[in-house]
Formats: C-alpha cells, sequence, structure tokens
C-alpha cells in the first residue's frame, strides 16, 4: 500500500516548517511567493493529495471523533466489542472510525498515524499478534491522545486498558475437563508470545499440574491465528498430527471457538464421539458455539461490555489529570454438551 504523502514530508523535503508548507497549501498571503511555488511544485511531485476528513474535522470544532483499531472486524468478538465501543459513542455523539490491521505490524501503524492526522480525541486498540508498543503506540501517548487497550496487552504497559482475565479462563476449563475424568488433554494455542495465547497456555499448564498431571510437550501444538479460515484448517492439521499419536489425547482446549471448528471437523472425518471419545473446550462463547454439533463448552468473553467500558474509559480519561483506568474482566465457563461424557 503506498503511503500518503503527509505535510511533513513536503516540510522535511524543503527543510521548512509543516506550518509554513500549511498555510501556503491554504493560500494564506503571508508566505513569500517563490517559497510557496517551491511548496506547490515539491506537492506535485511527490503527488501529495489534502485529506479531506481531517480538514473537514478541524473546521467543524464540534466535531467529536474516537478511532478505533482491530485486528480483524468480522472475527465475532472483536465485532462484539465494536459494537460496545459504538453504543457508547453514539451516546455521547461521537463518531467511530474503524480501522482494520489484518495482525500486520506496519499497517496497524499507518492506521494509528492517519487517526492523528484526523484529529481523533481518543484511540481505542485491540493490538495485533506481534504489535510493538514503543514503535506504534507509544508516539500517540506522547501526544497525550486519550487511548484505551483492549484484549491483548502489551509487555510493560502501564495505560489505560480492558482485558479478559485469559489466564484464569483456561485454568478453570482445563480443570472442568478433569473433573469430567479427562486426563489427556491437549492445547491448541496461538503463536502469540504476549498476553492472550501466552496466559491462556500457562492457565492449562498450571491447571495440569495442581491435579498432578505432568504436561506432554507432544500436546500442545501452537498455531498462527491472523487468518481464521487457514487457523481453522491448521487446526484440523494439528488435531490429526495429535491423534497420529502412539498416545492421543482424549481432550482438548483450544485457544479460540474457531480453533475448535478444525477439531469438530477432524473428529467427525474420522468417527471420533464427541465427547465420549474427545472433550472439547473453546474459549471466547462466539456465535458459532452454540450451533455446532454437540455444543462446545466454552469460556465467555463479553465483547459488548468490553467495548463499552474501553469506550467510558477513553471517555473519562479526556476529562481527568492523568489517571489511569484499568479493569481486568472474570471470564465465565459456559458448559455445554461436548465437555460432558455419556
Amino acid at each position: 500500500m503506498t503511503k500518503r504523502v503527509k505535510l511533513k514530508d513536503i516540510a522535511e523535503a524543503l527543510g521548512i516548517s509543516i506550518t509554513t508548507v500549511s498555510r501556503a497549501l491554504n493560500n494564506k498571503s503571508d508566505i513569500n511567493q517563490a517559497t510557496r511555488r517551491k511548496i506547490l511544485e515539491m506537492a506535485s511531485e511527490m503527488d501529495y493529495k489534502p485529506n479531506n476528513l481531517a480538514i473537514s474535522l478541524r473546521k467543524n470544532k464540534s466535531a467529536q471523533v474516537i478511532g478505533v483499531v482491530l485486528p480483524i472486524i468480522n472475527h465475532y468478538f472483536f465485532s462484539t466489542v465494536l459494537k460496545g465501543i459504538m453504543t457508547r459513542a453514539h451516546l455521547h455523539n461521537y463518531m467511530v472510525l474503524v480501522g482494520e490491521s489484518l495482525h500486520v505490524l506496519q499497517k496497524e501503524k499507518q492506521i494509528l498515524e492517519e487517526f492523528v492526522d484526523y484529529g481523533v480525541s481518543g484511540i481505542l486498540i485491540a493490538p495485533c499478534l506481534g504489535s510493538n508498543f514503543e514503535q506504534n503506540l507509544l508516539p500517540i501517548i506522547h501526544r497525550r491522545i486519550p487511548t484505551v487497550v483492549m484484549d491483548r496487552m502489551y509487555e510493560n504497559y502501564n495505560g489505560n486498558f480492558v482485558l479478559t482475565n485469559d489466564y484464569k479462563g483456561a485454568f478453570d476449563a482445563v480443570e472442568h475437563l478433569i473433573k469430567n475424568g479427562y486426563t489427556k488433554i491437549a492445547h491448541l494455542s496461538s503463536l502469540d508470545a504476549h498476553s492472550v495465547g501466552a496466559e491462556r497456555r500457562k492457565g492449562y499448564l498450571d491447571a495440569l499440574k495442581k491435579n498432578e498431571i505432568t504436561p506432554n510437550p507432544d500436546y500442545l501444538k501452537q498455531l498462527d491465528l491472523k487468518e481464521e479460515v487457514k487457523s481453522i484448517r491448521a487446526a484440523y492439521f494439528a488435531t490429526e498430527s495429535l491423534f497420529k499419536l502412539d498416545n492421543p489425547p482424549d481432550a482438548i482446549f483450544t485457544v479460540t471457538d474457531e480453533i475448535a471448528l478444525g477439531v469438530y471437523q477432524y473428529a467427525q472425518e474420522n468417527n471420533i464421539n464427541i465427547p465420549n471419545d474427545l472433550g472439547i473446550v473453546g474459549f471466547s462463547n462466539a456465535m458459532i458455539s452454540k450451533y455446532i454439533s454437540p455444543q462446545l463448552t466454552t469460556v465467555e468473553q463479553n465483547g459488548i461490555l468490553m467495548g463499552e467500558t474501553a469506550y467510558d474509559f477513553f471517555h473519562q480519561a479526556l476529562h481527568s489529570n492523568g489517571h489511569l483506568f484499568q479493569k481486568t474482566f472474570d471470564s465465565n465457563l459456559i458448559v455445554r454438551e461436548s465437555s460432558i461424557p455419556k
């Protein structure tokens, strides 16, 4: 994607201030004609195009806008987070700009920079896998733009955030399987080294250890979750590899409900009965969890409440003097058919 040319790019190319470039492009009378001509020529050469939305927002002083950055917009959980944000934002007459990072670090950075150009009043961000705090978010915070981090936590971050207790959710999920007689429990995890993937992985391992079950390294499979369709297929093949083991698992805890679909597909194609031969627990309580057969036991994440709270924290931060707003929601195990052997 071609990067949008900004005023600062023209200013840096000519060695002048951004203010001078702005005034020349806006035809202000106090700019030297020779300087104006150089600026216009450079703007043309660099194919500069005015950001009409940003201009409109600056002229309309009553306009209130927040920017929301999500990894994947059509993902069930993130779509519910967005719904919660928009519900609260509309009550306060805020317009919501939405950017989709697609779990691409540079795209996330570009979206954040464009939001700053638009003049947003605040930014709510669910970081992408591998997001770099110093590179992407810290420059926004240095501009004193109220920011709230959602779902995935940065390492050593100390700012406004809204999270789910991923560790406890995973711990409860695995302990539930153990209490129902499953002892050979595998985990389809994510490659996420921090926060969501790591916390759910840690909860899985600690639940095993608490119940005196030695973790089997062959039972832990880490998948790339950047693209939903590919990740479901990866879960299918990961399940296949688990059942090729001399001692295959009798239960699988999946890092998301979508990943569980790959497990279901493999089980159904190979006459593996769920839950008698294989117990399954997912994470997020996505809509699909109630409509697949057997219904999927899962850990609930209340995306709408998380989105509403994230917006409320932004609004409070906007009017506070540096006070931090932080919330970690308890997870809730929703027990259904996939984890109760008959």
